[in-house]
């Protein structure tokens, strides 16, 4: 289906896991190139996702869960706790859950596709 600027295509396999891949690398890299073919002949192309047995909401549903879970752990020791390295979509969804968040921030750290984000305590003004 399409939406926006994106075209949404589920892939239907009875080999998900091996299109998957580890945390979803596999089809990171289908969706790449994919997206590398389409746009060489139509640069203004809409971008493609591709997504096999929800896999992209069960993520998305894993990775909240895991960023509310670091976000408590951090508010508990006062201490900031570095995250695994994640694709945009990845560290997207960490941002968006916890943006909202008064105790803690988020803050991506590196250079190139796979970033680790950063959870901290945000700083607290200081009532005068």
């Amino acid at each position: 289906y399409e939406e926006d600027d994106k075209i949404y295509i589920e892939i239907i396999s009875d080999n998900a896991g091996i299109i998957i891949g580890k945390r979803g690398k596999t089809l990171e890299a289908l969706q790449l190139l994919v997206n590398v073919i389409v746009t060489k002949d139509l640069p203004r192309a809409k971008r493609v996702i591709l997504d096999i047995e929800n896999y992209r909401d069960k993520r998305r549903d894993t990775l909240k869960d895991l960023a509310i879970k670091i976000a408590d752990k951090v508010k508990k020791t006062g201490k900031p706790q570095l995250l695994e390295p994640m694709n945009p979509f990845e560290r997207r969804v960490i941002h968006m859950t916890l943006q909202n968040d008064p105790d803690v921030d988020t803050k991506s750290e590196g250079i190139g596709n796979l970033k680790k984000i950063k959870i901290f305590p945000r700083k607290r003004r200081r009532k005068r």
